[in-house]
């Protein structure tokens, strides 16, 4: 089975290592279809996320050949996970096997435990939430729909990390939250909740 990352530099992994896939151009066709993994995606939309607003070409023409490039790239463990659809291409993901949906289920799970009360399990579930991302999402690529992508999954994260900050509040300030917390305000000082947050941790500390 293959899995994917897209919390990072796009990056897949086959039972045996890392398949390497180093060509931009199918990194941003990769990322652009895990974004909306099992569902098509159209070749109007990948090359847009490949090449910007304009493509030196016929979208689907062009996103056919660099299908085949990646294909080839992700070897025999591909077979059946790259799929063409009428209009364009899906890539086929199992649970499990994706960073973002991992993110995702994990975050949602601990908004639960958080709302129930259970502010334990829901640092817990933010902190092996937080641990699937590898850097900046989409790392390396540039393109205006990818760039918008990752501002986006970056705005998820750091309403990810409040919520972490918010949890562990209710659990006596573990150790590692007033240094974390301070240098999360001091890198992002207009998140007035957790300029808030600190303010109320040092008063109580």
């Amino acid at each position: 089975m293959l899995t994917f990352g897209v919390l990072g530099p796009v990056q897949v992994r086959a039972a045996d290592g890392r398949v390497a896939v180093t060509s931009a151009r199918q990194q941003a066709l990769l990322g652009a279809a895990l974004l909306q993994a099992n569902a098509e995606v159209t070749s109007a939309r990948l090359a847009a996320a490949i090449w910007g607003r304009r493509p030196p070409g016929s979208p689907a023409d062009l996103v056919r050949t660099q299908v085949a490039a990646l294909r080839r790239a992700l070897g025999p463990g591909a077979a059946g996970c790259l799929v063409a659809g009428p209009h364009g291409y899906l890539v086929r993901v199992e649970r499990g096997a994706l960073d973002l949906h991992e993110f995702e289920r994990l975050t949602a799970a601990a908004e639960r435990a958080a709302a129930g009360g259970d502010h334990e399990r829901a640092t817990r579930l933010l902190g092996d939430a937080l641990a699937q991302w590898r850097g900046p999402a989409l790392a390396g690529l540039d393109s205006p729909p990818l760039r918008a992508a990752a501002a986006r999954l970056e705005e998820l994260r750091l309403r990810a990390v409040e919520l972490r900050f918010a949890s562990a509040c209710h659990l006596g300030h573990p150790a590692w939250m007033v240094p974390e917390l301070t240098a999360f305000v001091a890198e992002h000082p207009r998140r007035d909740g957790t300029r808030a947050l600190l303010r109320h941790v040092l008063r109580v500390s």
